[in-house]
């Protein structure tokens, strides 16, 4: 339990016995409550609304999502045999104590019982102070769990909400939220924030993390914030850091200008902005199906690189024909290898195999055959250029690694890592020499990589250093051969 700064405390304190939920809080969390329900379907395709309790016929299957004729909304379909479900949701309301604001952070649970029956609670469960640092002051109440491997909010009144103390875990207790925006202007009103329209962005956004918004107090950001909201492009304005407030339009937002109307219609996000970029097509649907390709394990880069090799349309064609089962970052790894081996991937029977994960492996293990081959031509092409400057005195002599396998014996001879230099040697990025003893050519003595005709590293077993009469002979072929080559 972390200790609370008297200022803090006083602020609590105040929020506890003298502020009051902002009007139009009930029917702001009435309204929420509408997305807790479900679409109960039992036999003979009869369907029950939970939320409207109209009874209606859908063909639609047990885990779709389906429009309620009656009240319009859509919802998830479940079995008439459940007996639990629960909603949750988390909301926030911004509050000011003097010239302090404090974000107040709520819980929102429906519980659908075996009568398909709805109870809701809504309680307050912790609370934030914007700071400008890494460090965040967030602060939690009675209801929250002590557990540390499990953080569980209580909604039973016996547990008290006017005792504080400070949230000192490494993860986050909350992030996003829904916003309740209606009384955000007044409070923003003779601040810093006046002009930035954030309550116009907590309208029109769903979950919104609305302390990373207050972290922006200079100007430049608050202005980026603000022109992004005026455009009504609001969830891109929640990541207002990603764009410049000056230059054209298809300098701030990769697209050219008329693209905007669709942008605006559809109050795009910032991840299908840059699929926007990709796709170049106003084609919502085809975006929102990319767009489940680009999660927390997924980055954007994966759709890039597809797009490198096969068109975006083609992509989604393919995932449909796999019912959506396409991992994005072992497609472009295939794709990658196809291409390098000279595959036409304009061909479907390339670009689209059946079994990714046989044929990416398949091409792997060909790709490995050829490189190797590629290699290690390049690499004897090399030794016989370097062969000029072989050197030998009575006791040593120096020469030029021939092939591939030579480098693999020397590293396994040597326990050292020059099979890895294979590549930049067969480039010519660096040249590789074996120092032997004129009675033992076959044994590894000294490993010697060259740059620019100059000695930059040499070692014996183990990465050692050589002893001073392998230094000296080194230093003389260097001077008297490498040098006179340079």
């Amino acid at each position: 339990m972390g200790y609370i700064k008297v200022a803090y405390q006083n602020i609590l304190r105040q929020l506890d016995y003298y502020s009051e939920l902002p009007k139009d809080w009930n029917e702001f969390i009435k309204e929420q409550e509408k997305y807790h329900n479900l679409i109960i379907k039992s036999n003979k395709n009869r369907c029950f609304c939970t939320n409207c309790h109209h009874h209606f016929i859908s063909n639609k299957k047990i885990k779709e999502d389906v429009k309620c004729p009656n009240c319009h909304n859509k919802y998830l379909i479940k079995r008439s045999n459940l007996k639990y479900y629960e909603f949750k949701d988390y909301f926030s309301i911004l509050d000011r104590v003097d010239n302090t604001f404090v974000i107040r952070y709520f819980e929102l649970k429906t519980i659908l019982d075996a009568m398909h029956e709805s109870h809701s609670s809504v309680v307050e469960f912790a609370r934030e102070i914007p700071a400008n640092s890494y460090y965040r002051y967030v602060f939690v109440n009675e209801k929250v769990s002590r557990c540390q491997c499990h953080i569980y909010i209580n909604h039973s009144d016996f547990y008290k909400t006017d005792k504080w103390r400070e949230y000192t875990r490494n993860y986050s207790i909350i992030d996003y939220s829904i916003v309740f925006p209606n009384n955000i202007k007044s409070l923003l009103k003779d601040t810093e924030y006046k002009y930035s329209c954030i309550w116009d962005i907590a309208k029109h956004s769903t979950y919104i993390d609305l302390k990373e918004l207050l972290k922006n107090k200079d100007d430049y950001a608050i202005n980026r914030i603000e022109l992004l909201a005026k455009m009504k492009l609001y969830n891109l304005a929640l990541r207002a850091n990603e764009f410049s407030s000056h230059g054209s339009f298809q300098s701030i937002f990769g697209v050219s200008k008329d693209y905007y109307p669709f942008m605006k219609k559809y109050n795009i996000t910032y991840t299908q902005l840059k699929i926007l970029e990709l796709l170049k097509e106003k084609d919502i649907n085809k975006i929102r199906y990319l767009e489940k390709f680009v999660t927390y394990g997924e980055s954007i880069r994966n759709l890039e690189e597809i797009s490198q090799y096969i068109s975006l349309n083609r992509f989604i064609k393919y995932c449909k024909m796999h019912r959506g089962k396409v991992k994005p970052y072992l497609y472009k790894d295939y794709l990658r290898l196809a291409k390098l081996l000279g595959f036409d991937l304009k061909n479907n029977r390339y670009a689209f195999p059946k079994n990714l994960r046989e044929e990416h492996d398949k091409l792997e293990k060909q790709y490995e055959i050829q490189s190797k081959k590629i290699i290690n031509e390049a690499i004897i092409k090399r030794s016989k250029q370097l062969l000029a400057n072989k050197y030998k005195n009575n006791k040593f002599i120096i020469l030029p690694a021939r092939t591939l396998n030579d480098l693999q014996d020397e590293s396994k001879q040597q326990n050292n890592c020059v099979r890895t230099y294979a590549e930049q040697y067969a480039e010519g990025k660096c040249d590789i020499y074996f120092m032997r003893t004129l009675d033992k050519p076959k044994k590894s003595l000294v490993t010697v990589e060259v740059q620019d005709n100059e000695i930059v590293q040499s070692r014996i077993k183990n990465n050692n250093n050589p002893n001073e009469k392998q230094i000296q002979f080194l230093q003389k072929w260097e001077q008297n051969v490498l040098k006179e080559v340079a």
